[in-house]
């Protein structure tokens, strides 16, 4: 079975000379790579400026089939393609009522300017509509990756960064982070920040990778997982006051929650603890108390939270408001969820 970065280097290779697929299914928790990839897509597809006209991006947990379809129907405008991401379809994971008729139907009729990508972080693969992608789509498995393929992925980006570093360093990052790729993306953006072009020393990875801030970090988002928000709500005052940046906390927050997603779904298949814990591809101590903190989530407020955390990331970056004020709204989003 092909390896996620195996999957990941050879589709954006394919992608870039131009071969390109109709319809594409991306499974497995691994969904930081299929994401890079649906990005890749994104640039060969969609020219600049026209995103608002011919790109769709869909939750599948709550858009009917109907509107699915009628995303993938719809022709481009003032192009030659048009392209529909739908997230976690609803007929590879079912909640009730979930069908899957009339896209099965699609397929066997499928306009030629459409690309579409399906993304499934969580998919039952006894089902027949899964079984049926595998066999009619271009399908690609993102399982999460081994700490050897992680140790790799850090080494190579901090390559593209321009930046030299220690042997052992991919190694080292991983010991200390795990092989979550959220999580290693944040930390290879801060070393090539810090290290501006010049080489990184062991002493500053011991500094970068592990700083004194970094408990209080994993502590913040786990009273966030605990439903503790007065602690979460202190914790985010010593945070900001140490100088960690709002878009750096919303992205850890959205990575628990993401893996708190994943084990609550393992949970509601029948999984033990362990074999829970073993799904979210993080060192065993984190993945074993995120799996007690996913028993008092329901998926759906998970879901919840997690578009909550995209809210906030936009009201930041397109100036609606101030870090401290979307992480504070944040929060009190949460405490409604629960």
């Amino acid at each position: 079975m092909a390896r996620a970065l195996d999957n990941y280097k050879n589709l954006v290779r394919e992608v870039k000379n131009g071969h390109i697929a109709p319809l594409y299914f991306f499974y497995g928790p691994e969904q930081v790579l299929a994401q890079y990839v649906v990005g890749v897509l994104r640039e060969a597809l969609i020219a600049p400026g026209m995103e608002e006209l011919n790109f769709v991006q869909l939750d599948g947990q709550k858009a009917q089939e109907t509107e699915m379809v009628q995303a993938v129907e719809t022709p481009p405008m003032f192009g030659a393609k048009r392209l529909v991401v739908i997230d976690q379809p609803a007929f590879v994971k079912p909640k009730k009522g979930a069908v899957y008729e009339q896209w099965e139907a699609l397929l066997d009729n499928w306009p030629p300017y459409t690309c579409a990508i399906l993304l499934a972080a969580d998919v039952d693969k006894r089902l027949r509509a899964f079984k049926h992608l595998v066999e009619r789509t271009a399908s690609y498995e993102f399982p999460a990756l081994t700490s050897a393929e992680a140790s790799s992925w850090v080494e190579d980006h901090l390559r593209r960064g321009q930046v030299s570093f220690p042997g052992g360093t991919g190694r080292f990052v991983v010991a200390r982070c795990g092989a979550d790729l959220e999580l290693l993306r944040l930390e290879v953006e801060k070393m090539v920040s810090y290290a501006a072009g010049q080489p990184l020393s062991q002493a500053d990875l011991e500094l970068l990778v592990r700083n004194d801030a970094e408990t209080n970090i994993f502590d913040f988002v786990d009273a966030i997982g605990l439903q503790n928000l007065n602690q979460a709500w202190a914790l985010l005052a010593d945070l900001l006051a140490e100088g960690s940046e709002p878009v750096y906390l919303i992205s850890m927050i959205a990575r628990q929650l993401r893996l708190l997603l994943i084990a609550r779904h393992a949970l509601d298949e029948g999984l033990s603890q362990q074999q829970a814990a073993g799904q979210l591809g993080i060192h065993p101590f984190p993945a074993g108390k995120c799996v007690q903190q996913a028993r008092s989530w329901t998926a759906p407020k998970l879901q919840t939270a997690m578009l909550a955390c995209l809210q906030a990331d936009e009201n930041i970056k397109t100036g609606a408001l101030r870090g401290e004020s979307a992480l504070n709204q944040l929060l009190l989003s949460l405490r409604q969820v629960q």
